[in-house]
């Protein structure tokens, strides 16, 4: 279709049509197949329709610093939708709001736990790697590994409760590769899992070396050093694991490594609730649908002008959306659970103890040990055990000797106040 003049040009812009797709654009992603069945002005086709759309739109676009590897532009736009749902993320996770301090009290409990084990399951799964939640579970609460998979999952674990300490540090090259080293250390590198091909990306994107992905993370996190001041902590957040996703910075567990720098990063830039959130990867688990299927092949290749991130970035703010309302209604039933133990078991208990006698609520037949409850609340072993010697004392727990260590369980007559307090609680 020819534009004559300016005129045509203004009028073209100021049909409605254009008016409709930049206001759905502005909502929510527009994918190509979004046009389908529309009909154009001008007797413009679907390919010219489109092709100026996203002319127009990259007019407004924040584009990713130029990496060596990589000869095609890529971008986004920060629509409307995307300014919200990043700014609701980055407020509610923040360091010393509620959620936050929530957490900080209830961290040893299974509820919120939970979330830290399957963020690990999702980060498995996508990296070949496959292991039971029920085994995940039982290695957290201090279960001896048994193989070289379990192995770099205690060590997940372990890295995870160190986040606050690592997250001290510069984000470094060094810092990066520490990550890796430690997730897979005592294991046989050559006999865990490598994983596969992943989901291709525009063929202009050649697969970086493992230097020039850390130099293009490294640019990303440094808050100061380049030009595009519009990208927020979590966006950036979801640029850096973007890397670990879609090329292999290391020979093996690269969502797992990207998931640990995540959690570094959200707590050196004061989102510390955003280490707590599970984030799936394409096919984008319970959001698997066409549509998503087609989200990924939209910004994956180059309709003319460069790779559209707008699609990418506003689908995994919905993802963490999504978790971060699961984990606030978490937070919230065990914090009313909490409130009633409180008010029926007697004796003294402090916050740590009660989140002993909450697990056992989760699982009567949970077998308690004293290390990780240690690590969980980051305290000493000799604070951990007296813990667990005071529920004992107090006739809450029984002690058991398995192997050389010790173990706790429920005596009958906790497991009695916990039914009833359940039993309240399903009466409301």
């Amino acid at each position: 279709m020819a534009v004559q003049s300016m005129d045509d040009i203004v009028a073209l812009l100021s049909d409605d049509f254009f008016y409709r797709v930049r206001t759905m654009a502005d909502c929510d992603f527009v994918l190509y197949e979004d046009l389908n069945g529309w009909e154009f002005p001008g007797g413009m086709t679907q390919d010219e329709a489109w092709r100026l759309i996203t002319a127009v739109r990259k007019q407004a676009a924040i584009f990713s610093p130029d990496d060596p590897y990589r000869t095609v532009d890529s971008w986004f736009v920060t629509t409307t939708v995307m300014a919200r749902d990043t700014k609701d993320l980055e407020l509610r996770c923040m360091a010393g709001f509620p959620l936050d301090s929530a957490l900080e009290t209830l961290q040893g409990s299974p509820y919120v736990t939970s979330f830290i084990e399957r963020t690990l399951l999702q980060g498995m799964e996508a990296d070949r790697a496959p292991i039971t939640a029920e085994r995940v579970h039982e290695i957290f609460t201090g279960a001896p590994v048994e193989n070289d998979i379990e192995r770099v999952v205690s060590n997940y674990f372990e890295i995870s409760h160190d986040a606050d300490d690592l997250a001290r540090r510069d984000i470094t090259y060094g810092l990066i590769e520490t990550l890796y080293y430690r997730l897979v250390e005592g294991a046989d590198a050559e006999a865990l899992p490598e994983r596969g091909e992943v989901p291709p990306v525009d063929p202009r994107v050649l697969p970086p070396s493992t230097r020039e992905c850390i130099d293009a993370i490294l640019r990303r996190t440094d808050l100061e050093g380049d030009d595009e001041q519009r990208m927020g902590p979590f966006l950036r957040i979801v640029t850096v694991t973007w890397y670990f996703w879609n090329f292999d910075v290391f020979p093996r567990f690269n969502t797992l490594v990207g998931l640990l720098l995540r959690n570094v990063l959200a707590i050196k830039w004061g989102l510390p609730v955003l280490s707590w959130l599970p984030v799936t990867y394409y096919p984008f688990g319970d959001m698997n649908t066409p549509r998503m299927e087609q989200v990924y092949r939209s910004w994956a290749v180059d309709q003319g002008f460069g790779l559209d991130f707008t699609s990418y970035y506003t689908v995994y703010a919905k993802q963490y959306l999504r978790e971060l309302d699961r984990l606030s209604e978490a937070v919230r039933r065990l914090w009313d659970l909490n409130r009633r133990v409180g008010e029926t078991v007697s004796g003294d208990l402090n916050e740590r103890q009660k989140s002993i006698v909450l697990a056992v609520s989760v699982d009567p037949d949970a077998v308690l040990r004293i290390d990780p409850h240690r690590r969980t609340f980051r305290v000493a072993y000799a604070t951990a055990r007296r813990d667990f010697l005071d529920l004992e004392q107090q006739g809450y727990l029984v002690r058991e000797q398995q192997g050389r260590a010790f173990v706790f369980r429920a005596t009958p007559e906790l497991r009695r106040v916990l039914d009833r307090l359940h039993e309240q609680a399903e009466a409301k």
